[in-house]
């Protein structure tokens, strides 16, 4: 205080001294002068804030002065009590003994003249140092039914009590040990005087909340102490609940000394408040625990928190519900909060509160008792994987309060002990119960009148998120047993391959192991799924089940997990293109593998039914299916890509997919671009199914010159892979079969096929013969009927009308021909070989000889070389159809000079 004195007393320079003693003499500052004035800114704020710090450094001092103050007048008033305690020995019974106030003996009347001395400020805490108890409490444990004396001495002890504060320390251990039981067997031989149970109530709270005290009294008595509350207050909500709240506060206000049961309630819940954190040890005893416990929960605190007498009283269950955390959550006890109906109770006053105009105007964070309530409810959950995944199945599966605090819970237990999610999943099927957590909420939220203020909504994002983190913590093979287990609940469908899509590493890995994991028929199985809830006539109601999970996905309002069904279906051809990408790196690593093998991707995807899910997105109408919205072109884009890559991979399956999706344009396209990389040169069979399909698929789409020009480009690879596939197709294609407004332009490119091959091998000498001859009547064929002037009407021999040929047609036609012929006569292999069997075709053309076989054993010259008069004339035919065509007149000089053997 001197100290403070002197700083007060202290003279000291005002902050602008030194401002005012140089003052300037202009108006305009230069920038040293500037700084200058910074520079004392500067020392202003610094004195500012250390004035400040003197000022807050003088209260504290006046504080410890007042503090100390006080201490010294209480001990000075202790020390004066203590003289005047007599030094008379009293023997305390520590069996109870009645005494009856008017009595012979006078006991109790004595006892009473004492306890108002020690009321009267002689009693304090006795000779303690001796051994001895305070007079005060002698009195009381010798007269425990006399509610005169115990009222006396309980009010001479709260007197002492909150006079001296701490004055004998250590030395009262004995003393406040007695104390403790005089007031506890007040709530044993008095339950029944409320006025008696409050001063009891209120002198153990104040012992309780000395320092030290719980350290020095015996655990034994504190438990006692502890059992005796809850039984009066369990008695106490019994008398509250027959007589009504209403009654119990009139019988109160009757008589003035009387408390009112929330008040009495009130003074219980806080002396429990202060006993239950000193007796750990014995609550975490089953056994000892389990009586004090069940009737703590089930009698005390659920009573309370479920009373509608007592839910006005907004402090006193606010206290009820704070000794929830007060207690050791060992598991037994979280069972027994379970088991007992707190967490019910606790879950229903929350409830309550949220519908009261106070839980409305405020929000969680801001209210104490939310608070509160979500403290208790943790509490109870806190790492128990149990007792989580109970309340979640069945028991709390329709409350979103705590719903809502078990879900926290379970993702706050990962966060502490990794490895949690997969126990849950391995020992508990939280999967499973999640999803109809999930379905239970759902139908709550979109039953709702505002779904998105309603708490269902906040459970479906919990849910979502819960299952979302245990999908990736799962092992790449557990997590497809998942989707195989629940493959008709959409849901689950969706949040799997959502985890995959955002998980690079998640979508190696199933692709890797594509053929033991089974990620193919779960895909696929996925996209089939989402196709089902799209299907139905356009304009139709959706289907009701993928209706709801798309509105429920909807209110997530969360990007990694769209409403529509499209972005789901494109996560599931992603994984589809990461494992024919990884198939076909391992094939070249190989260097050779069987496209025919039963482990390839592409036949794994085309078996499971990829390609028919392609189809259906690619072109519905065409493959036969009706659906309610068309899907976007980007996810019709990802399903191109994939069924291009799956082609390329294996012909076999184009060609399969072509041969039943033949009204699919996309379908044919890429099957052309597939046969235009793989012409199938190892199998001649299935070339002949390739020109035949795509010589239909030319007449059928005819109109789309796109389409039309992708397959004469398949052809035209065909064709050039295989001189034994143009032979069949001039054989089994013949113009004789073409109908009135069939195309030649598949024709043309077969024969022109021919000119860019660079040399006829010696393996393929002995067709040359009969390829030559198949060329020259295709020739003679083109412009039958365009030289008879008479009548342009050719016949074939079963008697039905041929088709003439256009001129422009036919020219294109001959042209290729004979650039093919004379392309062979370059590159013949045995000369002149090809020149002999063109002049016997060109000649038996027309006549009886034509419907005959021609031989090529005996090709000399006197049975018709070059020199044959008819095959000249068949060229000068020609020449004849077409004179004005430099091309054809050209090949037929070229022709001529090779017959004539000039």
């Amino acid at each position: 205080s001197d100290f403070v004195q002197d700083f007060q007393k202290s003279p000291r320079p005002g902050p602008f001294a030194s401002c005012r003693a140089r003052r300037p003499a202009r108006c305009w500052r230069t920038a040293s002068e500037m700084a200058e004035v910074d520079d004392l800114r500067k020392q202003v704020e610094e004195f500012a804030a250390e004035r400040e710090r003197w000022e807050e450094e003088r209260e504290r001092l006046t504080d410890e002065l007042d503090t100390l103050k006080n201490r010294c007048q209480k001990l000075a008033r202790a020390a004066a009590a203590q003289a005047d305690v007599p030094k008379t020995e009293a023997s305390v019974q520590t069996e109870p003994v009645e005494f009856r106030v008017a009595g012979s003996g006078g006991d109790s009347a004595d006892a009473v003249r004492g306890l108002g001395n020690a009321a009267d400020g002689e009693v304090s805490a006795g000779a303690v140092g001796g051994g001895r108890l305070p007079l005060v409490v002698e009195q009381m444990l010798r007269c425990p039914k006399d509610e005169v004396v115990q009222l006396k001495g309980i009010e001479a002890l709260f007197a002492q009590q909150t006079q001296v504060d701490g004055a004998a320390g250590a030395t009262i251990a004995p003393a406040l040990q007695a104390s403790l039981e005089a007031a506890v067997a007040v709530f044993g031989n008095h339950p029944g005087n409320r006025a008696l149970l409050l001063k009891a109530c209120q002198l153990l709270s104040v012992l309780l909340a000395e320092p030290g005290a719980q350290q020095q009294l015996p655990v034994a008595v504190l438990w006692q102490a502890a059992q005796a509350v809850v039984a009066v207050s369990i008695q106490l909500i019994a008398d509250v609940a027959a007589s009504g709240a209403d009654a119990a506060m009139t019988a109160a206000k009757a008589g003035s000394s009387v408390p009112n049961p929330p008040k009495l309630l009130n003074w219980f819940l806080s002396l429990l408040s202060l006993l239950l954190p000193c007796l750990g040890p014995q609550l975490r005893n089953q056994a000892q625990a389990e009586a004090f416990v069940h009737d703590l929960l089930a009698n005390l605190v659920s009573k309370v928190l479920s009373s509608a007498e007592l839910a006005p009283q907004e402090a006193l269950v606010l206290k009820c519900v704070q000794l929830l955390p007060l207690l050791p959550m060992d598991p037994w006890l979280q069972n027994a909060c379970l088991s007992s109906g707190a967490v019910h109770a606790l879950a229903l006053a929350y409830q309550r509160w949220k519908r009261s105009p106070a839980g409305s105007a405020a929000t969680t964070s801001e209210a104490a008792f939310p608070k509160g309530i979500h403290v208790a409810v943790r509490g109870v959950f806190a790492d128990n994987l149990e007792l989580c995944v109970k309340a979640v199945e069945d028991t709390f599966v329709s409350d979103e309060f705590v719903c809502l605090e078990v879900l926290d819970q379970l993702r706050t237990m990962e966060r502490r002990r990794r490895g949690t999610f997969r126990d849950l999943d391995k020992d508990h099927g939280i999967v499973g119960k999640a999803l109809n957590l999930w379905g239970w909420h759902q139908r709550a939220v979109l039953e709702a009148q505002d779904p998105q203020t309603s708490p269902s909504r906040e459970v479906l994002v919990k849910v979502a998120e819960l299952l979302n983190a245990v999908i990736l913590k799962l092992p790449p093979l557990v997590l497809l047993q998942r989707m195989k287990e629940f493959e008709s609940s959409e849901v689950l469908q969706r949040l799997a391959l959502s985890s995959i899509h955002g998980s690079a590493q998640l979508r190696l890995q199933l692709a890797v192991n594509y053929v033991d994991n089974g990620v193919v028929p779960a895909v696929i199985g996925c996209m089939q799924l989402l196709l089902q809830g799209v299907e139905g006539a356009a304009g139709a109601l959706a289907n009701p089940q993928s209706a709801g999970v798309e509105a429920a996905f909807g209110l997530l309002q969360d990007e990694a997990l769209p409403a529509d069904c499209w972005p789901y279906l494109s996560y599931c051809l992603e994984v589809c293109l990461h494992v024919l990408s990884h198939w076909s790196a391992t094939k070249l690593s190989l260097q050779k593998a069987d496209v025919l093998d039963a482990r390839a991707a592409p036949l794994l995807l085309a078996q499971g039914g990829l390609v028919d899910v392609l189809a259906e997105v690619l072109d519905p109408k065409a493959a036969g299916v009706e659906l309610i919205k068309q899907p976007p072109s980007s996810l019709v884009q990802k399903a191109t890509e994939t069924l291009q890559a799956l082609f390329e991979q294996n012909g076999h399956i184009c060609l399969f997919c072509m041969q039943h999706y033949t009204e699919v344009r996309q379908m044919v396209s890429l099957g052309c671009e597939s046969l235009c990389i793989d012409p199938l040169m190892d199998f001649p069979e299935m070339q002949q199914q390739a020109v035949s399909l795509l010589l239909t698929a030319f007449e059928k789409f005819v109109e789309d010159e796109r389409l039309v020009r992708k397959i004469l480009k398949a052809l035209t690879g065909l064709f050039e892979s295989s001189y034994q596939l143009v032979s069949w197709f001039l054989q089994h294609h013949g113009l004789s079969d073409l109908g009135e407004y069939q195309s030649l332009d598949v024709h043309v490119e077969a024969v022109r096929a021919v000119c860019r091959t660079p040399y006829w091998s010696a393996q393929d000498a002995p067709m040359l013969p009969e390829f030559v001859a198949l060329l020259a009547q295709l020739l003679l064929d083109s412009i039958e009927g365009q030289s008879d002037v008479a009548s342009k009407d050719v016949f074939k021999p079963d008697g039905t009308k041929k088709r003439l040929l256009d001129l422009t047609e036919a020219e294109e036609l001959v042209e290729a021909c004979m650039s093919s012929v004379l392309h062979l006569l370059l590159i013949d292999p045995q000369p002149p070989t090809v020149l002999r069997v063109l002049a016997r075709s060109l000649s038996r053309h027309g006549t009886e000889e034509a419907n005959t076989k021609l031989v090529f054993d005996d090709l000399d010259d006197e049975k018709g070389g070059a020199n044959d008069e008819r095959a000249v004339n068949a060229v000068m035919k020609v020449m004849q159809v077409f004179p004005s065509s430099d091309r054809v007149q050209m090949n037929c000089q070229h022709l001529l000079t090779s017959l004539l053997g000039e």
